[in-house]
């Protein structure tokens, strides 16, 4: 499933113009057509609840690195 930024937005309610930052700053990455695949909408997910709690681009980085890094040895053991 691939959804574009405008339907992004609207299933999270939030601004387009957040999601576009969360582009800018790479911790989501559209498609060459513009679309979203599930991981760039868990990473929307994530970043939508740490956002509610005050924290920044850069931080919003670090966690979404971290929880990946965890996920990936949680499926290696």
């Amino acid at each position: 499933m691939r959804i574009d930024r405008v339907e992004l937005a609207k299933l999270f309610d939030v601004e387009e113009g957040w999601v576009l930052e969360l582009e800018r700053h790479e911790i989501i990455v559209p498609d060459a057509r513009g679309g979203y695949d599930a991981r760039a909408l868990e990473r929307l997910r994530v970043c939508c609840g740490l956002s509610q709690l005050g924290v920044n681009f850069a931080g919003l980085e670090v966690a979404l690195d971290l929880l990946e890094r965890w996920q990936g040895e949680r499926r290696r053991l």
